[in-house]
């Protein structure tokens, strides 16, 4: 909570414009800079619950910073492919054992890792890195994340909006929140992991 009201306090002074800082804010996070998305999204919802920005417009920046930062990492992945593993600050991301990681978890399911990739955060860029360097096709890509955005960007808003004058109630509806996002996330990989298995064990007897 204690980032939420750092940030707060370096964005209020600047009134209607924090939301150019907010998308600017947004399009670094794309490319690794160490502050959580969804604190970002909160203080936005934050801001508007005060009145400092428009919630309409707050939700029109926040997903369209979202949406830009992904694009564009993907569109380098694209564009650059492996090549890029050895420069900074991707080398630094996109580590060995996490890139190993992730293109083990993209054989598997797909670009279905592509929509799961929204809601985590330690694997995000590296997955949208690897889309690109997998040659994913844009429409699927900017469908997939875009659909996953369409949820998790009002959310995180409305979030801030509501509980924006009681910062005590929004860490714990935050907290309850994230545990219930990890909790479908975790069913649904054990979901896949489930097919997986019974596919391939099927596949000796074809």
């Amino acid at each position: 909570m204690q980032t939420i009201i750092g940030l707060l306090d370096f964005l209020m002074p600047y009134g209607t414009h924090s939301l150019m800082l907010i998308f600017g804010i947004l399009l670094a996070c794309g490319f690794g800079l160490p502050m959580p998305e969804d604190i970002i999204l909160l203080s936005a919802g934050i801001l508007a619950s005060h009145g400092v920005v428009s919630l309409h417009q707050a939700q029109l920046v926040c997903f369209a910073g979202v949406i830009i930062g992904d694009g564009i990492i993907y569109t380098l992945g694209l564009k650059l492919g492996p090549q890029l593993k050895s420069r900074a600050p991707f080398k630094k991301i996109l580590t060995p054992e996490r890139d190993a990681k992730v293109t083990e978890v993209f054989r598997k399911y797909g670009t279905k890792v592509i929509f799961m990739a929204r809601f985590m955060p330690g694997l995000r860029m590296p997955i949208f890195l690897t889309s690109g360097m997998f040659h994913v096709k844009w429409w699927v890509f900017m469908g997939l994340d875009g659909f996953a955005a369409l949820i998790s960007v009002p959310v995180w808003v409305y979030l801030g909006f509501f509980f924006g004058a009681n910062l005590e109630q929004l860490e714990k509806t935050t907290r309850r929140f994230q545990l219930g996002i990890y909790s479908i996330l975790a069913a649904v990989i054990l979901t896949f992991i489930t097919i997986y298995l019974i596919r391939r064990r099927r596949r000796p007897a074809v």
